[in-house]
């Protein structure tokens, strides 16, 4: 009996021990929005980010980084106190208003503002951004974007460039034309449209115009309804937002010269192709004052994969002096989306050249020299765990290793190494001195 309970005592100590155990286990889990990237994953955003950055290389732009924390009324200054919803806000020790960057078009505003700089201004950053918002196909609480921009000059050259960057960006990923086109307006347009039709409210209507593809004809009439449209108006905007030819354009007496040059200079791009004329492009933000473009999927499946515009005006709120401004964001998490919709990805591996394998561990200090030798030249990895030789080669082939060193003590005894091919399974002898 006396046995009995004191085992019984020991099992009561033991699941108290599992118990506390149990408790100091922390399930914590990411916060929702923000993204995490494992060895698979991370192969994805590099090569996404890598492409991006390998165009604008071409085409000329200087890689720029911004702080990823601004001060709130960096963003509040040009789009009002209700930005702040779609903000991760915080405050600092001194208890200033600080906010996660949604984007970097104010904040590269800002640096252009601050200091002297030769223009024309070619820049292009990858931040990470942050919005606040409900997560949706394609919209993430956090992503990063790839941003281009021209400042310090005002002609629609500038402009086809921006856009014609984009369009050679969604070619680098091997999109054609039976995958993507470019839809392009013009804000000065459009607001002479609005008026001719006697809208002046233009902020709210472009907000309604911004998501027609978003909902149906009934709803859409319904917004324009709401704010206080009246139904002769509704029709004629309606009309409007059909026009496809510049030509048309011409009809209602508005300057129209802007959005031909820059029709002239996609053609002389050889992109005019990928890009049509579409009033219903307005961009949401307030800061655009011409040229607004989007990049979409043929198919209209997914939202719009990039855009941007021209911005005359948003620099002079940070400074004294004036200084146009044209430039595009594209996002990585629509991006991705489109490339697996599309079955667009590359097969991708870490790109591991040679993989070390030992027969026996007598031969590490060995292995980790060969190692050491390859690395100057070449990604190596080698075996750290201890497996036997048929480990070794498994683990490898699992990593996508390209080659395999097979160091065994009679081929080391020659001063050599075998070396086998991953792919084919073809082994050949090389000397060390060779490697």
């Amino acid at each position: 009996m006396r046995k009995q309970s004191k085992d019984s005592g020991r099992n009561a100590q033991l699941r108290q021990v599992k118990v506390r155990r149990k408790d100091l286990i922390m399930n914590v889990q990411p916060y929702k929005g923000m993204r995490e990237f494992y060895p698979e994953e991370k192969l994805i955003q590099n090569y996404i980010l890598n492409t991006w950055k390998s165009v604008a290389l071409k085409y000329g732009y200087q890689e720029i980084e911004c702080p990823v924390i601004e001060p709130l009324e960096l963003f509040t200054a040009k789009s009002g106190e209700e930005i702040k919803e779609q903000l991760y806000t915080l405050a600092d020790k001194a208890g200033r208003r600080l906010a996660l960057i949604p984007e970097v078009t104010p904040s590269i505003a800002r640096m252009v503002a601050q200091k002297n700089i030769i223009k024309p201004i070619k820049w292009f950053s990858i931040p990470q951004c942050f919005r606040y918002e409900r997560e949706q196909l394609g919209r993430a609480r956090s992503f990063y974007q790839l941003n281009l921009d021209i400042l310090g000059t005002e002609g629609m050259l500038a402009d086809a460039e921006i856009i014609t960057a984009a369009i050679k960006i969604m070619q680098a990923f091997n999109f054609t034309k039976k995958d993507f086109y470019v839809r392009i307006s013009n804000r000065k347009i459009m607001k002479g449209l609005l008026r001719t039709i006697g809208i002046e409210n233009t902020k709210e209507v472009y907000r309604v115009i911004d998501k027609k593809y978003k909902i149906n004809e009934r709803e859409f009439n319904k917004e324009l309804k709401n704010l206080k449209l009246k139904d002769k108006q509704i029709k004629e905007l309606n009309k409007i937002l059909k026009i496809n030819k510049i030509k048309t354009l011409e009809k209602y007496n508005l300057d129209v010269r802007e959005l031909k040059e820059l029709f002239d200079y996609l053609k002389v791009y050889k992109v005019s192709d990928y890009c049509k004329l579409d009033l219903s492009i307005v961009r949401g933000l307030d800061y655009y004052t011409s040229t607004v473009f989007e990049v979409f999927d043929k198919s209209i499946k997914l939202r719009a994969v990039a855009g941007g515009g021209r911005y005359d005006d948003l620099v002079g709120i940070f400074g004294k002096e004036k200084c146009p401004g044209v430039g595009f964001g594209i996002g990585d998490v629509v991006l991705k989306l489109f490339l697996k919709e599309k079955n667009k990805l590359p097969k991708l591996t870490d790109g591991i050249d040679y993989f070390i394998a030992i027969v026996d561990k007598s031969l590490l200090k060995e292995a980790i020299k060969i190692a050491e030798k390859l690395r100057k030249k070449y990604n190596v990895s080698m075996d750290i765990a201890g497996k036997n030789l048929s480990k070794q080669l498994d683990y490898a082939n699992k990593i996508n290793a390209k080659n395999a060193v097979i160091i065994g003590p009679k081929e080391l005894s020659k001063k050599e190494v075998k070396i086998k091919d991953m792919k084919t399974g073809r082994e050949r002898l090389v000397k060390i001195k060779f490697l």
